[in-house]
Order: C-alpha cells, then sequence, then structure tokens
C-alpha cells in the first residue's frame, strides 16, 4: 500500500510527465496592419502542425481604416471558429511616450527601438496602459483574453499581478503564470531582433530546448521570420512535434 510520500512523489513524477509532453506555438505581432499578409502564413503552420495554435493580438485600430479595421475584426472571428487561441499582445507595441517610466524601463525601451510599451512603467501607467489594451481588444474580439504577453516581454514590477487580476495567464520571458498564480518554467525560442550570425545558435537552441525533460517551452514566431527563415522554422517545428511533446494553448495549462 502507498503512505502519503509515495503518493506525492507519484503526483510530482505525474506532474513533469505531464509537463513534458506540451509545448507552445505562438505567432506574435498579428495586426490591423499586418493580417492581409500574414493570415495565409498561418493557414500554413497550421496545415503543418495539423492543428490551429495561439495567436498574439495587437489590439489598437486607432489610425487604420474603417473598413480594413472591419476586414480585421472578421478575420480574428473566422481564426478563433476554425480553433485559433487569441492572446493579447500589449496595446499598440509601440510606447509614444516615457512617462512615469524608470531607467531600465528606458533601456528596455531603447534596446528594442521602443517597442517595450510596459517595460519600467509606473503601477499607475501599467495599469492605464494594460486597460486600453483590453478596451481596444474588446472593441475587436469582445470575449476576455485567454493570456498576456507584454511586448518584447519586457514588464515592470506592476504588471503581472495586474494581468492575473484580470483573469488572464501572464507570460514573462522565461516563465508563465496563470491567473490562479500556478508558476510554469517556460524557457522560449525566438529569431525576432537577432543578428543574422545569431541565427545559427538560436536554431540550436531551440533543438535542445524541445529535447528537455521539464518545463512547457514556446516557439515564439514572428511576421519578421518570414519568409527568410521559413525552412529552418518548418524543420523546427517538426522538431518539436516529433520529440513527445504535445501542442497545447495557454488555456490548456
Amino acid at each position: 500500500m502507498c503512505d502519503v510520500k509515495c503518493v506525492m512523489w507519484n503526483e510530482f513524477f505525474n506532474y513533469i510527465e505531464n509537463m513534458a509532453r506540451k509545448f507552445l506555438l505562438c505567432f506574435h505581432d498579428f495586426s490591423v496592419w499586418n493580417f492581409q499578409k500574414v493570415t495565409p502564413i498561418l493557414e500554413e503552420i497550421k496545415d503543418l502542425v495539423g492543428a490551429p495554435f495561439s495567436v498574439l493580438v495587437i489590439p489598437d485600430t486607432e489610425k487604420a481604416d474603417a473598413p480594413v479595421v472591419e476586414e480585421f475584426r472578421e478575420t480574428l472571428s473566422r481564426l478563433a471558429s476554425e480553433g485559433f487561441e487569441l492572446a493579447l499582445h500589449g496595446y499598440k507595441h509601440k510606447a509614444e511616450f516615457s512617462q512615469g517610466r524608470n531607467y531600465m524601463g528606458l533601456i528596455g525601451m531603447n534596446l528594442t527601438g521602443g517597442e517595450a510599451e510596459f517595460a519600467g512603467l509606473s503601477e499607475f501607467e501599467s495599469e492605464r496602459l494594460l486597460w486600453c489594451g483590453l478596451e481596444a481588444w474588446n472593441k475587436l474580439v469582445g470575449s476576455q483574453p485567454v493570456a498576456f504577453v507584454p511586448p518584447t516581454w519586457y514588464s515592470n514590477g506592476f504588471l503581472p499581478m495586474q494581468v492575473r487580476k484580470s483573469g488572464m495567464l501572464y507570460e514573462g520571458r522565461s516563465f508563465m503564470v496563470s491567473a490562479a498564480g500556478k508558476r510554469y518554467a517556460s524557457p522560449v525560442v525566438s529569431f525576432a531582433g537577432i543578428l543574422p550570425f545569431m541565427q545559427n545558435i538560436a536554431f540550436a537552441y531551440g533543438k535542445a530546448v524541445f529535447k528537455l525533460p521539464v518545463g512547457v517551452p514556446r516557439l515564439a514566431l514572428h511576421p519578421s521570420d518570414f519568409p527568410q527563415l521559413e525552412g529552418r522554422v518548418r524543420d523546427l517545428i517538426r522538431l518539436a512535434l516529433g520529440s513527445g511533446r504535445k501542442l497545447s494553448h495557454y488555456k490548456d495549462l
């Protein structure tokens, strides 16, 4: 008969086994400005994977023409109906000012060309910007986003809890935390913003990550990866699928 300690160990190994079987495929930066070009790429990857995956949506449509916004809204609805998981990816993905941003946040902004809009913000500015993103999302999608991913993963000390209080999973650069507070080790493989001579290292890292026995690795694709890296990305996706891991969504965690 198994005692309490035995049961605890069994639960632990079951947890490790379940986590080792999962990975996330996330396509970043889907927006009103690129959806017409990117949507066919999503469908091609879906055909390769054999299932829909997570798409990270930039919700701001402020300067877009009304007919294009409506087409974008219809495209999001269609993708959701096909089983794609839509997650909130910041507000504009581009900061227009630095009000309430600390020194480390300014460094993050400089490193990312101004795309790290949540980096180093004060508590008030972080919450204000989060609600701007949610308001823009509601106009496009309507339903509650299951996850929030800050652009470039640069954040501030207040954002994770603000996101969780809003009922969403929070994703950092190397971890994820559910709305209920469950934390997952989650190394990310991404090629956005890296110099060409670093690409071989990034792909080698990706191959190693999907062979790890623990954690929930993420493959974070960006529009800038296509078509230049398309062949290598497809090979990496095949490797992930053949590693014994199961393609999962944020909602599955």
